[in-house]
């Protein structure tokens, strides 16, 4: 069983091989690197070793990083956590992670791995550390920085317990888990003290030992209760015995979609997708689709945070605007896909249309538009987008058609009706009838006068 070792405890050759890539490490990381790597594979239990190979490892992929798509790296080995759960071998899914962690350090799902393992072994301090990577990672992942926690309580370290329980109240401050772990760590901290000195709890006090016995007791018994994580326990206990069943896969993924995992709601879906019964399913495609879609909006909203707090910080505006690229590029492949294959599912049609529209290939979009109308869900979506396809290409007499049509059809005055006339009234602009375009633009400005430019438009007209 591997135990977790210093490096001085390690064999006097690996150390004088250690100090000969410390050397190197200005002149060749790339070498030094192998050699830390090529000792960790021998005494995966050195802690002090990995976090040296780490903090190199992090050093590079960070320098390396175009945009986000070291990020995106994440989903495209989401796959290898099914076969690394099915492993029984901690130390064979060990040597597996780092070799994953080699490939991609900022895969955050691969050190989740590694946690996994070493939890097994009970090597707490590396599954500390592998918890504490992912939160250089992703900073603001609560399911993280839940495990976080309670690996420091596995630790020992329960100040630090309450301290990664207070940041993630921080985040969401009615999080009841983060309270109740909090409680278990001032417990730790007042049983190891003998007092409270040092234990503040996020919403009160604690009075005495016999209270804090309570809670200690309380506590257990949530942390006994079904919930998701036992949910996903037993679900993933039928995948085992019933590897061939869908039902198991769909469910999984979606427990983790719910628990906030969305790596590992993707992985599932996509060994739903290998088995025979999943290759032809359109429906875990469609999954795995939006699933991979919420999952760019996370790191786009990290982006956008991160220019929030330093809008003029060009790493970070490129960050923004790759990871809004790679979103959109991945929407356009796989929408391409869809729409080859399926030809007939308009709703697709219309999706993509929408992206080609927005990417100004206004040609390319019109046939997706016309056919999409056939779906009545996004018809006049369809209609509307087609109109105002005709009048980026200055076919105003097909515009109008477009909208003229919708403002027929549609009874009520919303936002999409508001929409069509102001765009008719924009195509009779441009063909210099003012008086028709006047007319329509009175009526966006009688249902809502902040409605885009249209007061001014109509406080022009009144004043010559």
């Amino acid at each position: 069983m591997i135990q977790e070792i210093s490096i001085s405890d390690l064999d006097p050759r690996q150390i004088k091989q250690l100090e000969g890539a410390d050397r190197a490490l200005s002149k060749d990381v790339h070498y030094s690197l192998e050699i830390y790597s090529s000792i960790l594979k021998q005494s995966p239990g050195c802690l002090e070793l990995r976090k040296r190979l780490r903090q190199q490892q992090l050093k590079i992929a960070k320098s390396n990083t175009k945009g986000i798509s070291s990020l995106l790296g994440k989903i495209t080995n989401a796959p290898f956590l099914f076969k690394s759960r099915s492993n029984q071998n901690p130390e064979a899914v060990i040597a597996s992670a780092e070799e994953l962690i080699a490939k991609n350090p900022l895969n955050a799902a691969a050190h989740q791995m590694l946690a996994d393992a070493c939890s097994s072994l009970e090597m707490y301090g590396t599954v500390v550390f592998a918890f504490e990577t992912i939160r250089l990672i992703e900073p603001k992942n609560l399911q993280n920085l839940k495990k976080l926690a309670n690996a420091y309580l596995d630790a020992g370290e329960s100040d630090l317990a309450i301290q990664t329980g207070n940041a993630i109240l921080e985040i969401n401050p009615s999080d009841g888990d983060a309270e109740d772990m909090m409680k278990r760590a001032s417990v730790a901290v007042a049983m190891t003290k003998g007092k409270w000195e040092g234990s503040t709890n996020f919403r009160e006090q604690l009075k005495d030992k016999e209270e804090a016995e309570a809670l200690e007791q309380s506590a257990k018994a949530v942390n006994d209760s079904k919930g998701l994580e036992a949910l996903i326990r037993q679900t993933y206990d039928k995948v085992q015995a019933e590897p061939e069943n869908l039902n198991h896969y769909r469910q999984l993924c979606d427990y983790y979609q719910r628990y906030g995992d969305l790596q590992n709601a993707i992985a599932w879906i996509q060994q739903a997708r290998k088995l025979d019964a999943g290759k032809g399913d359109i429906s875990l495609e469609e999954k795995e689709r939006q699933l991979t879609l919420e999952y760019y909006d996370g790191i786009i909203e990290q982006w956008e945070k991160a220019l929030s707090t330093d809008p003029q910080n060009p790493d970070t505006q490129k960050g923004y605007s790759d990871a809004v690229a790679a979103k959109k590029n991945f929407q356009r492949n796989q929408l391409q896909s869809l729409v080859q294959r399926y030809p007939n599912e308009y709703g697709y049609r219309y999706e993509l249309g929408c992206i080609l529209f927005e990417a100004g290939e206004f040609d390319t979009c019109l046939p997706h538009f016309q056919l999409a109308q056939r779906n009545a869900k996004v018809r006049l979506d369809a209609i509307l987008y087609l109109g105002r396809a005709y009048l980026s290409k200055k076919f105003f007499d097909l515009a109008i058609e477009q909208f003229k049509l919708l403002k027929n059809e549609i009874q009520i005055m919303d936002d999409r009706k508001k929409d069509a006339v102001y765009q008719l009234g924009c195509c009779y602009e441009s063909m210099g009838k003012t008086a028709e375009a006047i007319e329509e633009f009175k009526a966006v400005y009688s249902a809502d006068i902040s409605f885009r430019d249209v007061a001014d438009k109509i406080n022009a007209f009144y004043s010559t």
